[in-house]
């Protein structure tokens, strides 16, 4: 296969070209998450190659495709996002691959939409959202505001706040506020964090490892896992499979199910895409364990229903790079 796509891009046609990138992205797609082999260097590379050469209806077709492919190379995701809008945008909203030297550069240098955006990213950093701040239209700073997973100074975030609809500023601002307060427990101790006791094992029909299996080959779904979890009063496995797909260690997953509040286990929970039915089943089983009314799970489920999924995903994004950069200072 390796020799045929070789040959295939050293053929100078326009068709063959745009044969080829069709041809590789697809395999990329495929190794979506398989971002370390010398394969999908190669692949990268004649992507690469090929690039400037392609009709920009090609290259836009290869920005949708490639978004959320973790594989894909830095350089790729740089060519693609400081290409024209309709390209860079997807890459510029989605895409992981992209450093944030690379964002810099094009905050400082693209349009008004490639910075919108970027403004709607999972996580920005602080650095990137001074950038955005400083040149960005309104709409961009107020798009910035609303992003949970934008990082910034409180007085930076107060001034565009200031700036919008009272109503719609005030949500915004509760909204931070609250997700603040969570971030500061992840680094906090656990005595200094109001939680129930830790959780017990229980014996369960299926194994976290076989349900993560059968997700994966398609045989069930992360929801039916966590409701029968749930029911079989099982939060631990039930954390297990949430740390997997949320992308959070295990052990703060744990700490959020025990907290006496609902905050962080819901963000973990819609951003991963859980559904009502079986959050309830969680607040249910979380209320026995930490001995409350049941009439509180109610008020958790309430509250979830006014989540929203692109909030929670976002701040989890934060959770993420929070806990990512403390760890890299440690390491330091």
């Amino acid at each position: 296969m390796t020799d045929a796509l070789l040959q295939l891009a050293k053929d100078t046609t326009s068709e063959k070209k745009h044969e080829l990138a069709e041809h590789v992205t697809g395999l990329l797609v495929a190794r979506s998450e398989d971002s370390g082999s010398e394969e999908t260097h190669l692949l990268n590379n004649m992507l690469e190659g090929v690039y400037d050469s392609l009709e920009q209806g090609a290259r836009q077709q290869m920005s949708t495709r490639l978004a959320e492919v973790q594989a894909t190379s830095s350089k790729l995701a740089a060519a693609m996002a400081s290409d024209d809008l309709p390209i860079a945008q997807p890459i510029l909203e989605r895409s992981h691959s992209l450093t944030d030297e690379s964002l810099a550069k094009i905050a400082q240098t693209e349009s008004q939409g490639h910075l919108l955006a970027m403004a709607k990213r999972d996580h920005v950093s602080r650095n990137i959202s001074e950038l955005l701040i400083k040149r960005g239209s309104k709409e961009v700073k107020h798009t910035l505001a609303a992003n949970l997973g934008a990082e910034m100074e409180m007085q930076e975030f107060e001034t565009l706040v200031k700036d919008m609809p009272k109503q719609l500023g005030d949500r915004i601002r509760h909204l931070r506020k609250s997700n603040e307060e969570l971030l500061e427990d992840l680094f906090r101790d656990d005595g200094e964090i109001a939680s129930g006791s830790e959780l017990a094992k229980r014996p369960s029909k299926i194994s976290p490892k076989a349900w993560l299996m059968g997700i994966r080959l398609g045989k069930t779904t992360l929801n039916k896992a966590i409701y029968h979890l749930a029911l079989e009063h099982n939060l631990l496995d039930a954390v297990a499979l949430l740390a997997f797909f949320s992308g959070l260690e295990s052990k703060y997953v744990h700490n959020l199910m025990v907290r006496f509040d609902a905050t962080g286990i819901a963000t973990v929970c819609r951003a991963t895409g859980i559904e009502a039915k079986e959050f309830q089943a969680i607040c249910k089983e979380r209320c026995k364990h930490l001995k409350f009314p049941e009439s509180t799970g109610s008020k958790w489920l309430t509250n979830y229903h006014m989540l929203d999924a692109t909030d929670a995903r976002r701040l989890l994004a934060l959770m993420k790079a929070k806990l990512n950069s403390a760890k890299r200072e440690q390491a330091a």
